[in-house]
């Protein structure tokens, strides 16, 4: 008797109602070449043609917002190169690279990683320790279209020549270490 009840319950359970309106309304544009088709004239009245659905997106959102979503190219962005003025031949972007707001923050942080091991590796030829390095990427907003995207980094290394401890004399005897008794 259970079993019963449940298969009435489901054959009871409506469809949703856009979502019939929406196949009706196909239906008679499937079905129908008369343009005086009240359905069809209804639902012709919503699709916009392909050449104007830009002004009315534009006119409806701005043309900001339609820039920050990538329906429109923004200029700035299109022409923003990034190029390396250190002095490290060793690099990326030595020639004026473009790269795309979404990428700008990986790639440049991949670019200033490069100095990174370049300074230690330089250290490291000249007998240097590598004391502290630090990076640092800068962030921008497009005036034109809203978007932030890195503006470039700044890699900074600090080294200092190694000491040589195994040949110490007596001038470096309990210089490196301070205790009290």
């Amino acid at each position: 008797m259970e079993r019963i009840n449940s298969i009435n319950s489901i054959n009871s359970i409506k469809p949703i109602i856009g979502l019939n309106h929406y196949k009706t309304a196909m239906k008679g544009i499937e079905n129908s070449g008369n343009p005086n088709n009240p359905q069809l004239a209804s639902i012709g009245q919503k699709i916009v043609p392909e050449n104007e659905r830009l002004g009315m997106l534009k006119d409806m959102y701005g043309e900001k917002a339609l820039k920050q979503m990538g329906l429109v190219e923004c200029a700035t962005c299109a022409s923003r190169t990034y190029v390396d003025g250190s002095d490290d031949p060793g690099v990326s972007f030595k020639t004026p690279t473009q790269i795309s707001p979404e990428a700008s923050f990986a790639l440049v942080s991949a670019h200033e990683q490069e100095h990174v091991v370049n300074e230690r590796s330089d250290a490291e030829a000249e007998d240097r320790e590598v004391i502290a390095q630090s990076v640092q990427i800068f962030m921008s907003i497009c005036p034109e279209c809203g978007k932030a995207y890195s503006s470039g980094g700044v890699t900074r290394t600090t080294t200092a020549s190694k000491q040589k401890y195994e040949n110490a004399g007596a001038e470096l005897l309990g210089a490196l270490l301070d205790a009290k008794v």
